[in-house]
């Protein structure tokens, strides 16, 4: 069984953060954007929703083309516009 941790990119671990997108844990390069959080769980940016969980409030949705300034143990939800 293979491990939920993924690195994006070539960056080093010591560039990285552990951020945390539908619940399952992920090793992300500084600079990542919404689309690269996508990919992550294999939905193409063309196709996705990213919102990133901010506390009591309503996740907030990304721009999919804009480096997102990640925080360690930050949370985010990827859902599909529709299904095929």
């Amino acid at each position: 069984m293979s491990s939920t941790t993924k690195t994006a990119g070539d960056q080093t671990t010591s560039s990285a953060v552990v951020i945390f997108v539908n619940r399952r844990r992920f090793e992300v390069k500084l600079g990542v954007t919404g689309a690269g959080i996508a990919a992550l769980l294999g939905v193409p940016a063309e196709n996705a929703v990213v919102e990133i969980e901010a506390g009591e409030g309503a996740p907030t949705e990304l721009v999919l083309d804009a480096p997102v300034t990640l925080a360690p143990g930050q949370q985010f939800l990827v859902t599909r516009q529709y299904v095929m």
